[in-house]
Order: structure tokens, then sequence, then C-alpha cells
């Protein structure tokens, strides 16, 4: 009898559990739902909110590199366009005024090139170590009360002054 109770309170819930572990690592393209034992008031239940919570973070860690890799395919796609447009041009020139604009675009596309190359690895560089940070709660008066004192003092000639009330 007691075995009957363990198998359906513990192992049942932990196969469960497992199982659906599993198809999310073997279905990364489509969402598995995690079992919700979280009414449960005991390590299981504390388990299965954990495996959701951790199931939810991962998936949108997947739609967020998704969504940066199609906008950094993006923004790629432009400078190279108007660089083989100038590259195809370049022979058909035909004096060297014409070849001296097309070889202007050409470096400034590859500049452009370069710098979109760096931004993006300084992006995916600080996001890597955003991940690897432990979170922290953050002031918000102070962080507001700092920005705005900077803001104040880098006015660069403008008369507009930043005042923030905290209610």
């Amino acid at each position: 009898m007691l075995s009957l109770l363990l198998a359906s309170t513990i192992a049942g819930p932990v196969r469960r559990l497992a199982e659906s572990a599993e198809r999310v690592r073997h279905r990364i393209q489509t969402r598995v739902e995690i079992p919700d034992f979280t009414g449960r008031r005991d390590e299981i239940g504390h388990l299965s909110g954990a495996l959701r919570d951790m199931t939810n973070a991962l998936y949108s860690r997947i739609e967020a590199i998704e969504m940066f890799a199609a906008d950094v395919a993006h923004e790629l796609k432009n400078p190279l366009t108007s660089l083989r447009s100038a590259v195809e041009t370049l022979p058909l020139a035909r004096n060297e005024n014409s070849r001296a604009r097309l070889l202007a675009v050409i470096e400034h596309d590859v500049k452009r090139l370069d710098r979109l190359i760096s931004d993006i690895s300084d992006a995916s560089r600080l996001d890597a170590e955003m991940q690897r940070q432990d979170m922290a709660p953050v002031d918000l008066r102070r962080l507001l009360t700092t920005l705005t004192s900077v803001a104040n003092e880098t006015r660069l000639g403008h008369d507009v002054a930043v005042e923030v009330r905290f209610e």
C-alpha cells in the first residue's frame, strides 16, 4: 500500500517532469509544456516551478537569439547590396570621376560593414557578460537621481532642465 502511495505521489510526478525535460531537450523548435505541480507545497512542487521557469527562460533566450540573428542579417544586407552594386558597376565606369565615386561608395560601405560587425560583436559580448552576472536589485531612486544630475550638468548649451519627483 505504501509503495502505491509513493508511486502515485512521488515517482509518477517526478517521472512526468523528467519526460517533459527530455522532450524539451529534443524539441527545441517547438515549445513543450512542463507539468504544473506548483500547487503542491513540497519539493516536487518546487521542482516543477523551477523546471517551468527554466524552460520559459530557455525559450525566451532562443527567441531573442533568433530575433538578433534576423536583425543582424537585415543590417548586413543593406551595405552588402550597395557594395555589390558598386563593385559590379566599377568595370563599366567610363571616366576617372565615375570610378572615384564608385570607389568612395565601396570604401564607405566597407567602413559601414566594419562598424556594424564591431557593434554586433560588442553587443554579443555584453549580452554574454550580462547572462553570466547574477541579478541584483537596482535602487531606481538613486539611478534616476544620478541620471537627472548628469543630464542637467551636461546640457551642452540647451535650456532644458530635467526634474524627477518621487511620490
